[in-house]
């Protein structure tokens, strides 16, 4: 399953009061029979239903999964004899009890359950939508624990089995599962009966029906017939995908040595979904605006959105499909390994794209939230729902791939490949643990990853190497120490012995390298030659921060541009801030950083830079010095705007149209640059008028910009073109510009809008949280939730129901934090106790940072803000 990655949404469940919950270990599937007859209008559904069964041993109980379910009939037969059951809900646990009179016998049995569901509004289970033409549909959405909302199940993903799935569907409308379509038949009444092919074995939660009014192109990859669906009318919107899914599945088909094991694959845009993808088998659905763009001017940021969502869940058809983990605790063997896998296919289809450096930065990302003290370990223990729900998070995605990189160019790509494939065919259609992942590759490498990767998974945190060198004759001395980091001062400081198994490379000034396991507090090694500086992490790929002293720090940043590779110089910027970020350095010595690989034109490199620029302004620059700090980031950021050209050019990269629309957003938003902003109203007077006159790579900047001062006329104009869009990218760059205004009047509607009928659900807190991602209505935006806190918590299905406590975490404010404390004491949210923490932790972090580094980030603009570049 793929997240939704806006500051707003996380991956979290809805509200549930719900105990810790497995089902008794007595019973076992093996197949499923099940007819759904959905009724669209009265938003119901009839399910029939029979479970073939493995009893393991006497009982006259059987324990099922189930919600919201109304059963009518219910029948086991086991050796030839059939009894009628009776049902005991047990509601907290989020199950039924099923009795018979007569004890079952260990061995084969069925179960046959007759019952009506609903088609609920919550995103969740079987649930009821509507596309744009107003037609309704039905859809489901299992991860993790929904399943049981559209059938009684062993919900739980160990319980493998096959399913044969038939839906009975009203005429005209089209039906998609798992499996291909073995008959569609007229019948009963005006319906229409369509029968899907048996599945292999797969777990309850990744079972899946689309019915509704959808219309596909089709393509294929290696023999397997591959289909991109969309409400009917916007099929040729996703031709850029289809193309994407065929390169993507000829990379794995040949990465992986079991191929695709589907026999067919549909990607379907549901117009109303909570997450950003799901990956049930040969079935794969999305949001819309994950599948469709206009191929020939779309921007290339949706672009590598799309083909990134589309590679993890495509991925997931091996990582957590084919091979499931046998619970939750392990759900990043799903997640980490899919979103480590996901570059691969399009580094190898669009290498300009640079993936790869993008990864470096997701690491830096990473290692941010593990930074915080209330961070997890990667395998953590979850019972109910909610602790389930929220392991779906940064640590589960993105620490868990990073981890993998990092071990992956420790035993080399090939072996770590070898690894994988050992891993996948032992397990295949099976269940597995980490440990079985690691001591495959632990086996194949004849590598301690075994070691290295237990203490990265099983404990929090990342730590710092500390790195000191010092010159003996034509040889270096390196002595590095670990400990863990935290972006805490006072807990920074505080002792602590926890120890990692540290793979790490490094490279010294004179450009000789050697790569190390690090297993003890404080280790030293030796490099040949006298160098000025060593790296901690050549080509950074470690999951740690390196520490230097400043005049290292300043050293090495004076050689960037020449000796360091471009993954270099981003984990460089990471370590130097979290160095700023517990006071061992002064904020200037970024800002010298900055400078001085200002020639630089690497996309990735100065997507760094521009958001710690642009974290700067927004939270430690003081009032009386903003104009000092815009001045100097004007005369910074200008040259690189010149150099790359204010207009696209034939011919021109896609990276060079990406870096030219972030330079002209930080220069308009972060550097007030008058001429920018002029600009940018003409760009955004354009993109409203003929979205297809202007480059959209630049466009949605442009809107944001020019809403800045945007008035009441602009904000209607913005209304109406949202209401007519003609595609999804334009669509939600007209409605997420309605965030960006500062007139508190019409920030006001905008928060009015996103809780009202012309908004989707899925979109609802994602349009609260821009406003709350606007320094001008944050403040506006968290008054706005606790007046409507009863609205708030509907929103967004079962993804999303906890997204404002992690908003709030932007905060930077001693006063907010203390209403924040108050308001979530009277109204906790089960599925969001670690989010609430890390998010008064995050205000505390920067309210520290912001008292540390406030006077020196002022001495510094007094020293340099009048001769800011010479770049």
């Amino acid at each position: 399953m793929k997240r939704i990655l806006v500051a707003l949404t996380v991956v979290l469940a809805a509200l549930s009061s719900a105990t810790a919950q497995r089902l008794p270990e007595v019973a076992a599937p093996d197949n499923y029979k099940l007819t759904f007859t959905p009724d669209l209008e009265k938003a119901t559904f009839d399910g029939d239903e029979t479970i073939s069964i493995r009893v393991l041993k006497p009982t006259s109980e059987i324990t099922l999964n189930t919600v919201d379910i109304d059963f009518h009939d219910i029948s086991i037969t086991s050796g030839g004899n059939t009894q009628k059951g009776t049902v005991t809900p047990e509601k907290n646990k989020e199950m039924a009890v099923l009795k018979v009179e007569k004890p079952l016998s260990a061995g084969s049995a069925t179960i046959h359950i007759t019952y009506t569901g609903t088609l609920n509004d919550q995103m969740r289970g079987l649930y009821l939508g509507k596309d744009d033409q107003g037609r309704k549909y039905a859809s489901t959405q299992f991860e993790s624990t929904d399943a049981r909302r559209a059938f009684p199940s062993f919900d739980e993903p160990l319980y493998k089995a096959t399913f044969d799935i038939t839906a009975v569907a009203d005429k005209g409308m089209v039906a998609i599962s798992n499996s291909k379509v073995i008959s569609d038949t007229p019948g009963p009444g005006d319906k229409h009966t369509v029968r899907f092919a048996t599945t292999p074995k797969m777990s309850s939660y990744l079972a899946a029906l689309v019915v509704g009014n959808f219309a596909y192109i089709e393509g294929s990859a290696d023999g397997i017939p591959i289909r991109v669906y969309n409400p009917t009318g916007k099929e040729e919107m996703g031709r850029f995908a289809l193309d994407a899914a065929e390169h993507i599945l000829s990379y794995y088909d040949k990465y992986f040595s079991i191929k695709y094991p589907y026999g067919k694959l549909d990607l379907v845009g549901i117009p109303d979904f909570s997450a950003g993808a799901m990956e049930n088998t040969g079935c794969i659905t999305f949001r819309e605006v994950l599948l469709q763009i206009d191929e020939k001017q779309g921007s290339v940021g949706l672009k590598k959105t799309i083909a990134s969502v589309i590679a993890h869940e495509m991925a997931h058809q091996w990582f957590g499909d084919l091979v499931t983990a046998k619970w939750w605790d392990d759900i990043w063997l799903n997640e980490g390994f899919a979103t480590w896998m996901s570059s691969k296919p399009i580094e190898a289809w669009r290498p300009e794209w640079n993936f790869d450096l993008d990864d470096v930065s997701d690491t830096g990302n990473s290692l941010n939230t593990d930074s915080l003290a209330n961070t997890r370990p990667i395998h953590q223990a979850a019972d109910t729902p909610a602790q389930i729900m929220e392991l779906f998070d940064g640590i589960a995605y993105g620490k868990a791939a990073a981890v993998l990189r990092m071990v992956e160019a420790y035993v080399g790509e090939k072996t770590f490949e070898a690894g994988v494939n050992a891993y996948l065919q032992k397990h295949q259609y099976g269940n597995a643990t980490a440990e079985d992942f690691w001591n495959a590759q632990a086996q194949t490498s004849k590598k301690p990853v075994d070691k290295i990767m237990s203490s990265f998974v099983m404990q929090a945190g990342a730590p710092i190497i500390n790195v000191k060198t010092q010159c003996s004759g034509n040889s270096t001395s390196i002595t590095l120490d670990q400990r863990r980091y935290f972006v805490d001062r006072v807990k920074f400081q505080e002792p602590n012995d926890q120890l990692w198994d540290v793979p790490l490379c490094m490279k010294s000034s004179s450009g000789a390298q050697t790569c190390e396991l690090l297993t003890k507090h404080q280790e030293s090694f030796m490099l040949p030659g006298c160098s000025e500086w060593v790296l901690a992490n050549a080509n950074g790929a470690g999951f740690y921060r390196s520490g230097y002293d400043p005049e290292t720090v300043r050293a090495i940043a004076k050689d960037a541009e020449i000796k360091l590779n471009p993954k270099e110089r981003i984990s460089l910027q990471t370590d130097i801030w979290a160095s700023i970020r517990v006071g061992r350095e002064p904020i200037g010595d970024y800002l010298a950083f900055a400078q001085g690989i200002g020639s630089d034109r690497n996309r990735a490199v100065l997507d760094d830079v521009l958001g710690r620029l642009n974290y700067i302004g927004q939270y430690l620059v003081t009032d009386s010095d903003r104009e000092s700090y815009r001045a100097w980031l004007r005369q910074y950021l200008t040259p690189m705007l010149n150099d790359v050209g204010w207009q696209s050019k034939a011919g021109e990269s896609d990276e060079q149209r990406q870096l030219r629309s972030r330079l002209f957003n930080a220069l308009g938003y972060d550097a007030r640059d008058p001429k920018v902003l002029a600009e940018a109203r003409k760009v955004a007077d354009k993109a409203i008028d003929d979205p297809s006159s202007t480059d959209r790579e630049l466009a949605g900047r442009a809107l944001s910009l020019a809403a800045l001062n945007g008035d009441e006329a602009f904000y209607d104009r913005l209304v109406t073109a949202a209401k007519n869009a003609k595609s999804q990218e334009d669509y939600y760059n007209y409605l997420f510009t309605l965030a960006a205004f500062t007139d508190p009047k019409l920030l006001q509607r905008t928060l009015d809008y996103a809780i009202s009928p012309d908004v989707r659900s899925q979109d609802t807190l994602q349009l609260v949280g821009a406003v709350f991602g606007n320094p001008a209505g944050q403040k506006q935006a968290w008054d706005f939730v606790l007046a409507h806190w009863d609205a708030i918590q509907k929103a967004g299905g079962p993804f999303a129901s906890a997204a404002v406590v992690q908003a709030s975490g932007t905060f930077c404010d001693a006063q907010m934090r203390d209403q924040l404390k108050d308001f979530f004491a009277a109204h906790r949210i089960e599925a969001a106790e670690r989010t609430y923490r890390q998010s008064i932790e995050r205000i505390n972090n920067c309210v520290d940072l912001k008292q540390q580094q406030e006077p020196q980030l002022a001495s510094w603009l007094g020293q340099h803000g009048s001769n800011a570049g010479g770049q």
